[in-house]
């Protein structure tokens, strides 16, 4: 996300002095050094969705860069230098670093603080799996009650389906890499479990939106009671796996934090 938030900005600056050197005019350039970037952020946002906050953060850094490109671009006179007045070259410095602050925190809002930092302001985490990502809204109404009773009797028809699952490939997922992912389901008996549909969804730790949200994958049969599918890379970062076996009215969920390596 840092690199696209400030690679953006860089890139409407290019595009600013290049259209200048075409003797665009100066309203004109910002315009259109603006728009390409901010256009590209959100076509790209609909089939890639990052978040709500991630795409107001990226808006507002390319139409802030914009903008004052165009406010201090339009003021110098021909064979002058640039000469900027010290209050709204202030204004500029405490907007960017208000940017750099909330893209930090989004970034690890969304992929959590490595290990290695960590140790630095964690107490008692040496040698120990640390979590520090943003794991959701914590609901606390009538509603919530009900979720948990209706999550209790999921968990106890589970429990007595007595379904085991072993899933293998999860682990060694890449960004940018597709993978195969096996799950090897066995009833109750301990045999294969066999005409089940199996679904895998990967979704962010944060996102709320329940068990339809994220990327959804289904995985075919390949012997009785083993199922598997070629999984798309996904970013790196803090991801939620979620594991959906139905079978007839029988219906079993599973879920696994699983973290995609930087490459």
């Amino acid at each position: 996300m840092i690199t696209t938030l400030f690679g953006g900005a860089a890139l409407i600056a290019v595009l600013y002095f290049l259209l200048r050197l075409t003797g665009i005019s100066n309203y004109w350039r910002g315009i259109i050094s603006g728009a390409l970037p901010t256009l590209t952020m959100m076509f790209y946002s609909l089939n890639h969705w990052p978040g709500a906050d991630v795409v107001a953060l990226h808006l507002a850094m390319y139409v802030a860069t914009a903008t004052v490109l165009t406010l201090t671009g339009g003021t110098r006179r021909q064979g002058q230098p640039f000469k900027f007045h010290w209050i709204p070259m202030s204004f500029v410095a405490f907007f960017l670093v208000l940017a750099v602050v909330m893209a930090v925190f989004v970034n690890i809002a969304i992929t959590g603080v490595s290990p290695s930092v960590a140790q630095w302001f964690l107490p008692n985490v040496a040698n120990k799996t640390v979590h520090t990502a943003f794991s959701g809204e914590v609901p606390h109404d009538e509603a919530a009650a009900k979720a948990v009773s209706q999550y209790l009797n999921k968990s106890e028809k589970q429990r007595l389906l007595g379904w085991r699952t072993e899933v293998v490939g999860l682990d060694q997922l890449k960004p940018n890499v597709s993978s195969e992912v096996t799950v090897n389901v066995m009833d109750r008996q301990l045999k294969p479990l066999e005409g089940a549909t199996v679904k895998l969804i990967i979704k962010r730790m944060a996102d709320s939106a329940g068990a339809d949200a994220g990327m959804t994958v289904n995985l075919a049969v390949i012997a009785p009671g083993s199922y598997r599918a070629r999984v798309n890379s996904a970013p790196s970062g803090h991801w939620l796996a979620v594991l959906l076996i139905e079978r007839e009215a029988d219906k079993f969920e599973t879920a696994k934090e699983i973290i995609v390596p930087v490459q």
